[in-house]
């Protein structure tokens, strides 16, 4: 109980500032709270102190990222840079699931897990919020045709080595938390952590050009990832599929990170 406590306190120390910031909406603040108290309950300071490392460099790349080169992206995205419990959950709540599970389990899988789910997250968002300042348009991963900045599936030379040094670091930082001297299964473990967040990241990228819903806004002549236009009226679907947002992709992305770091670690131990 104790513990919970401290992890409550903690939280609510950062995410209520945070929240004044509007980098969260009251969801958000509320589902942010809950993923980092059950991070730090079942994964110690250390993997709480991982997930913050997601959170704070991810806002503080995107904030750089704007100042440098002012993009205006409401055009095309769903949701403003406010944070609500669906982005806070399909960024965190995987890894909140992993750290549970090693709470009720005490596996070596599910630390691998908890990592591998943060690493994709932080390498996809590290990858959207660098690639704005990419000097080219991206390309569309599938069709390599160039397609608008921020639009979901696009990809660029900044974007995927912003995305990889994320994944990395996140491995690294895992590695330094939780390894167990003299055993050198863990550097196979970090590697693992790496290699799955860059992977999540790369399918969520396939599945924002796929499965991701588009639609085509014919007052602006131009492709975004709204529903509706500006008058509430519905567009026209021109790709993907209507209920699956980025939202919906990025939960699907950690998923297939964090079965992939189990995978491998099952294949390693």
């Amino acid at each position: 109980m104790k513990t919970v406590l401290i992890a409550f306190a903690l939280n609510l120390l950062v995410m209520v500032p945070v929240k004044f910031m509007r980098l969260l909406t009251l969801s958000g603040l509320i589902s942010a709270v809950l993923v980092g108290v059950i991070i730090y309950t079942f994964t110690g300071l250390e993997g709480w102190l991982i997930l913050m490392f997601f959170f704070v460099s991810a806002n503080v790349i995107g904030k750089i990222a704007k100042r440098i080169y002012p993009l205006d992206l409401s055009d095309i995205h769903k949701k403003g840079g406010t944070r609500d419990w669906a982005q806070v959950v399909a960024n965190g709540g995987i890894a909140a699931v992993s750290a549970l599970l090693f709470g009720l389990a005490g596996t070596p899988y599910a630390l691998v897990m908890f990592g591998s789910a943060l690493a994709a997250s932080t390498a996809d968002t590290w990858a959207s919020e660098a690639g704005i300042l990419s000097s080219k348009d991206p390309v569309s991963i599938i069709t390599f045709r160039r397609v608008r900045p921020g639009m979901s599936g696009g990809v660029s030379i900044l974007g995927s080595l912003s995305s990889m040094l994320g994944s990395i670091l996140v491995a690294l930082l895992w590695y330094i938390s939780y390894a167990v001297p003299s055993d050198n299964t863990y550097i196979l473990l970090a590697s693992v952590v790496a290699v799955s967040g860059i992977i999540g990241s790369l399918a969520d990228s396939i599945l924002g050009a796929t499965l991701q819903g588009h639609y085509w806004d014919p007052h602006k002549q131009m492709i975004t990832e709204k529903e509706r236009d500006k008058d509430g009226n519905k567009l026209e679907l021109c790709r993907g599929i209507r209920w699956i947002d980025n939202d919906v992709v990025n939960l699907v992305s950690n998923v297939i990170s964090v079965l992939l770091g189990a995978s491998f670690s099952i294949i390693l131990l």
